[in-house]
């Protein structure tokens, strides 16, 4: 009984704690002066708090060990030490900048411990382009590469009010979902301690006022040594006997995480063809572009986590269309191309093509906020 609402008690518990311990968080960061100061990169106007990740975190540790031991479910100590260590590493960032070398080397040594000793790798390309088992010597740096790529992914898209959390709100959401189906119930506690933790902070991050705060480099870099096990698990707890659950596994794990990943490949691969570092910070990323039409921070959000449900969509009706694994993974590929990639190019050639339309589409978003003020 108690395994069947355990999930249910694991969000309780998560929101409960981010939801207690926020506003003194928020006190705190302003009293240690722990805040993100407005500059020519930054889309806040004011100093705000950046401490939201050590809510999250705390409420994902409070809740996840209680359930899993409340249920029988071991959660492997490397993954948990692995997901402390990411997060230290963060609010170290927070508080003090690191070097972006330093914040490497502790990446790659985290998830080579993961992978190395909680066995949990990318071995197995289960049928895509007719590859399945790899050997260690590719599999141990292809899994170090994929997850040290989506924690900085991650990170990378953290540059509104609500997008990393609402986009990963959403993403974990449907990992429960599959990990339910594929049967794999760590996966469905760690997902369900996640969604709960982020939650109460989105509404904080988005709507607060007084008790408004930035998730920080703590909360996108654990959002993404999380998002980065899940992933792992759900590719290592393929069943053979289970083809038509997980027949499509790798494809899925493009499909939910494509918009941090072909974001940060596009935003890359535009900077190293402009002759600049590919880590130098800029306003090329696509909810930069989206922002620029005059959207809000929520509208934003909204509007890209709906592009990658699209992707998601799509793998879906490969998979139940019976697609086969290399079938799905590319036609996945092009669905994250289209709906991801294109629509930022398509709003540069728009603002460069029509000026003078763009121009008047901002007064009139800019009027439509006036009245609403006004009257609100």
């Amino acid at each position: 009984m108690i395994k069947d609402i355990a999930p249910i008690i694991t969000i309780i518990i998560s929101m409960a704690v981010v939801y207690l311990v926020h506003p003194l968080l928020v006190k705190l960061a302003l009293k240690k002066d722990i805040v993100d100061k407005p500059n020519a990169r930054r889309l806040n106007r004011i100093p705000i708090p950046v401490l939201g990740g050590v809510g999250v975190f705390l409420g994902f540790m409070a809740s996840l060990p209680t359930t899993a031991a409340l249920t029988g479910t071991a959660i492997p100590y490397i993954c948990i030490a692995a997901i402390i260590a990411i997060f230290c590493m963060g609010l170290v960032d927070d508080i003090k900048d690191l070097r972006p070398s330093t914040k490497f080397i502790i990446q790659i040594t985290a998830i080579a411990l993961l992978t190395t000793l909680c066995d949990l790798r990318i071995d197995n390309l289960h049928g895509v382009l007719g590859i399945y088992e790899i050997a260690d010597y590719i599999s141990i740096p292809l899994t170090i590469f994929a997850c040290v790529g989506l924690i900085n992914a991650i990170n990378l898209i953290d540059g509104i009010d609500g997008l990393s959390s609402g986009y990963c709100i959403a993403s974990g959401v449907i990992f429960f979902i599959f990990s339910a189906i594929q049967g794999n119930y760590t996966n469905m506690l760690i997902s369900s301690a996640i969604v709960g933790a982020l939650v109460p902070f989105f509404f904080f991050n988005v709507f607060g006022t007084k008790n408004k705060m930035f998730i920080g480099d703590s909360g996108s870099h654990l959002l993404g040594i999380i998002f980065s096990i899940l992933t792992l698990r759900a590719i290592h707890d393929y069943n053979p006997a289970d083809a038509n659950i997980n027949s499509g596994i790798m494809a899925f794990c493009l499909a939910v995480m494509a918009h941090p990943v072909m974001d940060t490949l596009r935003v890359m691969s535009q900077r190293i063809s402009k002759g600049t570092s590919p880590f130098k910070a800029d306003k090329t990323h696509l909810h930069h572009a989206i922002i620029s039409l005059g959207f809000s921070h929520l509208q934003t959000t909204l509007i890209i986590t709906g592009l990658n449900l699209l992707v998601i969509a799509t793998w879906h009706i490969t998979f139940v269309n019976g697609l086969t694994p290399t079938a799905q993974f590319f036609t996945t590929l092009a669905a994250a191309v289209f709906f991801i990639v294109t629509p930022y190019f398509g709003i540069v050639r728009y603002k460069e093509k029509y000026p003078e339309s763009f121009r008047k589409l901002i007064e009139k978003r800019e009027k439509g906020k006036e009245i609403k003020k006004q009257t609100a």
